[in-house]
């Protein structure tokens, strides 16, 4: 199955040719304290030297790779994607949010940090995490839940009276 990722200039377009993965909306920004503003993947840069950088780049080094092609993904395009359209919680680190999307025994995870103009939220990285691990980083570090997705079952009462 072919997957060809598009660009225009310095930003990756999702499947169906946006700039734009996502957006957090000025009503929504207003429920978790932050700033508005569409979400975009940058092609960026990865360094295999230090194991630093961002964007696509960064998300798409080898052992990252392998981690997403043995769940199905083609690139860091689609992965990104995947969460971005279906997060079911939001993490503040302070400046940065996580998007994060739990799946069976592990946690998809997109990173975002304030673009420079202020007016849209790159990506700076995308990885998958135990469930386990990312409730280890959450207690360790200052992040603080903002937002969890409603569900419609209460998990803390039995199913069956």
């Amino acid at each position: 199955m072919e997957n060809l990722v598009k660009h225009d200039g310095e930003y990756v377009l999702t499947s169906d040719g946006s700039k734009d993965f996502g957006e957090i909306s000025k009503d929504f920004a207003k429920e978790i304290g932050r700033q508005a503003g569409k979400i975009r993947l940058r092609i960026g840069w990865h360094d295999d030297f230090t194991d630093t950088g961002f964007g696509e780049k960064h998300i798409e080094r080898p052992k990252r790779m392998k981690q997403l092609n043995q769940l199905g993904f083609l690139s860091a395009r689609d992965f990104v994607e995947n969460i971005c359209t279906g997060y079911d919680s939001i993490y503040s680190s302070g400046k940065n949010l996580m998007l994060m999307k739990t799946r069976n025994l592990y946690t998809c995870i997109v990173e975002l940090t304030s673009g420079d103009e202020g007016d849209f939220y790159d990506i700076k990285t995308a990885y998958l995490s135990s469930r386990n691990n990312i409730k280890n980083k959450l207690s360790k570090k200052k992040i603080r839940l903002v937002w969890r997705k409603p569900t419609s079952l209460d998990l803390s009462k039995p199913l069956i009276p």
